[in-house]
């Protein structure tokens, strides 16, 4: 059944003052604030250089809280093809990609922890960096909640040089005091909850709950005390709260970049299929579920504002709850829909 058209609504468009700057990184918040990280028009951070050739840089990060904006510099940052999301009162940053070790294993644990890439950085909100942490290769989404947690989904060429949650590992004769918890390297990690410290709480792939493949975490909603992930080989709905997988249903929809969930009530975002895909063209499926598998109730294009349909792939899409923020052409500018 095909329904109205689903129409974008005009979200945030960063002001003029910083357009002699590079974006190299946005989101919107778990507060719906738009924090964007600026960049020199040098830097390479953006830009498919070899790491040898990679310049560090200074950053000014900027927050749009409706009228209101906030300034943090942040300074000598050495994170490729970064992603960003507040924090707390500051900011978590990593980069997607990052140098997996090579080469025979390394003999100790103090000789791992030397030798991984520590490619993710937690900042206060004077720009001072209180810690560092290895978040693994292939980082598509990086997202935070009101609890201070950090979510990252990783794509299918992901590798992490993982650690044991706390409450996994071995403890000492006592029973009290955990070992150093040895790193393995896993790869397909899919998706990760971390905590504001940078230790890794919960892993998909080792919740037995769970589809059992998270080669790709598709789309992933991070919201107000759950969250949702939509796993490429599958790709069923899988909802996630602090204690881990509560459930996993069939989806309709195959393919999709978005997920907005209220309720029973579930939207997909997906570009339209058929051998010659237009470049914007997307198509939001409506589907309910009472306990159950998703069903398909309607199915609609998604428009820009003044009514026509994007002519680019979305640049960037942010899934909360019921909305979903998303950037085309213009890397300054966000567009909300809301089911």
């Amino acid at each position: 059944m095909t329904a109205t058209p689903h129409r974008l609504q005009p979200y945030a468009q960063l002001p003029d003052r910083y357009s002699d700057r590079q974006v190299a990184a946005s989101t919107v918040d778990a507060l719906g604030r738009v924090v964007t990280l600026l960049v020199p028009p040098e830097a390479t951070c953006t830009r498919r250089v070899p790491p040898d050739q990679r310049l560090r840089y200074d950053a000014l990060t900027v927050v749009l809280d409706g009228t209101d904006v906030h300034e943090v510099d942040l300074v000598d940052l050495d994170v490729h093809f970064p992603r960003i999301d507040s924090l707390g009162s500051g900011f978590v940053l990593a980069s997607a990609r990052c140098r997996m070790p090579s080469g025979p294993p390394a003999a100790t644990f103090d000789a791992i922890e030397t030798e991984i890439t520590h490619n993710a950085l937690v900042v206060d909100d004077d720009g001072t960096r209180l810690t560092t942490f290895h978040a693994g290769d292939d980082i598509q989404h990086l997202l935070t909640d009101t609890n201070g947690d950090i979510w990252i989904g990783y794509g299918d060429e992901a590798a992490i040089c993982a650690q044991l949650p706390a409450n996994r590992r071995r403890t000492s004769g006592s029973g009290t005091t955990p070992w150093p918890a040895p790193r393995m390297t896993m790869s397909m990690p899919g998706l990760i909850r971390w905590t504001s410290a940078g230790e890794p709480a919960w892993y998909a792939p080792l919740d037995g709950a769970g589809p059992g493949s998270w080669a790709d975490c598709y789309a992933l909603n991070v919201g107000a005390g759950q969250t949702w992930a939509y796993p490429y080989t599958g790709f069923p709905l899988v909802a996630i709260d602090a204690t881990g997988i509560r459930w996993t249903r069939r989806a309709p929809i195959h393919f999709a970049s978005a997920v907005l969930v209220d309720g029973d009530n579930v939207a997909f975002l997906a570009a339209d299929t058929g051998p010659h895909k237009t470049p914007g063209h997307y198509t939001v499926t409506l589907a309910l579920s009472q306990n159950g598998p998703l069903e398909t109730v309607t199915s609609a294009p998604l428009l820009l504002p003044d009514g026509t349909r994007p002519d680019t792939w979305a640049r960037r899409t942010v899934c909360r709850g019921n909305q979903a923020w998303l950037q085309f052409h213009d890397d300054r500018t966000w567009y909300r829909i809301e089911l």
